[in-house]
């Protein structure tokens, strides 16, 4: 019995070990890559709709960037919350070309979308070397679109919107500085991975 006791004692001891050296890293800052935002599928398809009905063109050769990503987040006296906020940016250029024919460039689109989100995130496992979190953001997104067709000048417009990220899954590896992946969606992407350093 008393061995039994020593080996719980023991393990308590180490887990409040663990979480203490946890709880001293109040503060991480991250920095990601994502793939398939939100807003850049969103944009695609409704472009693509529009263009479709109303004209006779259509976007090709489009460069793509992003989403990339800067976050902060503190952890309070539970190690297991933090709360912090996102700020996100992703790029497309496209050529306009007519849909029919040789498929003749006619023109360029560029759109620059950007967001800032506050966010909540929950670590189910948390310890020194790995965690294993969840991660809610909600805030406004914002458009700044450049489009130029034959001989005309450049024309610009800009727009806001409702923008989110929910990852279900979020893996960490490492110590004070870490290597992530996050699985979602939202403007973050269904995929984003980086680096943290936590503080």
């Amino acid at each position: 019995m008393k061995k039994i006791m020593l080996m719980v004692a023991v393990a308590f001891m180490t887990a409040m070990n663990v979480n203490a050296q946890s709880e001293n890293l109040h503060n991480e800052l991250s920095l990601s890559y994502g793939l398939g935002s939100i807003a850049q599928i969103g944009d695609g398809i409704g472009e693509g709709f529009m263009h479709a009905i109303f004209t006779d063109t259509e976007m090709d050769d489009g460069f793509i960037l992003g989403p990339i990503s800067l976050e902060y987040f503190y952890h309070f006296n539970n190690p297991k919350w933090a709360v912090g906020g996102v700020l996100a940016y992703s790029k497309w250029d496209s050529d306009i070309v007519r849909r029919h024919g040789d498929h003749e460039k006619v023109g360029e689109r560029k759109r620059n979308f950007f967001s800032v989100m506050p966010s909540v995130k929950r670590y189910w496992v948390l310890n020194n070397k790995f965690g294993l979190y969840s991660k809610l953001a909600a805030g406004v997104g914002f458009l700044h679109n450049e489009s130029k067709e034959g001989e005309s000048s450049w024309t610009s417009d800009n727009g806001s919107y409702f923008m989110f990220q929910l990852s279900f899954a979020g893996l960490e590896f490492g110590h004070s500085f870490r290597g992530f992946a996050e699985f979602g969606i939202g403007d973050q992407g269904f995929v984003q991975v980086g680096a943290r350093y936590k503080f």
